[in-house]
């Protein structure tokens, strides 16, 4: 389990992150919602130990976070940060190289579940092909939890759809999830756990599957009572 105790941040004097506390746990896809600027892609670095964090703390498997935490949460940002001029085939060799807990037999199975070239360059992929290619080589690490800031940010119908595809496929397994997106259409129905943010607070939380039985609303229906101006 991931744990979120009480952390803030600020930055200069602006506190982007106050008091937020919420756990993700295995097996389960927990969704971080919120407009822009409330802190979500903030929380993912938290989590990676990127940033210092003003108070607060976090637990990975009750665990504090600290370098061994690549081998345990995998982060896929929401854009590629591989050089251009590198080939798909370099960039998984870069991969490799790095990280121990590279599965390459997994890596191989996601080119071809894309269906991505590996001697393609990072530069010159289409938007939807250069999402997956990240998302490839993220979810291709052994990881038990893994952290996607908006994988479906500004790509076609169809790559969302193939994208969409891998929640519910083995490549997920029994991963913990903590996602962040806007198109929340898309996954909606995959969700297990919604946590929403504003002002760098938590104003909601809840079990999606909860919300839909006794109160019978979608995510979108809480979003828009949540966030109605």
């Amino acid at each position: 389990m991931i744990e979120v105790k009480s952390i803030s941040k600020k930055y200069k004097r602006k506190r982007v992150l106050d008091e937020v506390s919420f756990t993700a746990e295995k097996g389960q896809i927990t969704c971080l919602v919120g407009i822009n600027g409330v802190g979500k892609s903030t929380i993912m670095k938290a989590i990676m130990g990127l940033i210092p964090l003003f108070n607060g703390q976090i637990l990975i498997d009750g665990q504090p976070v600290d370098k061994r935490i690549y081998e345990k949460v995998s982060f896929i940002p929401d854009t590629i940060t591989m050089p251009p001029n590198l080939k798909i085939r370099e960039a998984m060799q870069f991969m490799k190289d790095f990280y121990v807990n590279w599965n390459q037999k997994r890596a191989l199975e996601m080119l071809d579940f894309f269906k991505l070239k590996a001697e393609d360059r990072i530069g010159d992929l289409s938007k939807g092909n250069a999402a997956k290619t990240n998302l490839m080589l993220g979810l291709a690490l052994d990881a038990d939890y893994i952290l996607m800031d908006e994988p479906f940010s500004g790509i076609d119908i169809f790559s969302r759809e193939q994208i969409t595809n891998v929640f519910t496929s083995h490549l997920i397994e029994d991963r913990g999830v903590i996602i962040t997106t806007h198109e929340i259409h898309d996954i909606e129905h995959l969700i297990d756990k919604v946590v929403m943010l504003d002002e760098g607070r938590v104003v909601k939380e809840f079990n999606t599957e909860d919300i839909r039985m006794e109160e019978g609303k979608s995510v979108v229906d809480v979003m828009r009572e949540v966030y109605r101006p």
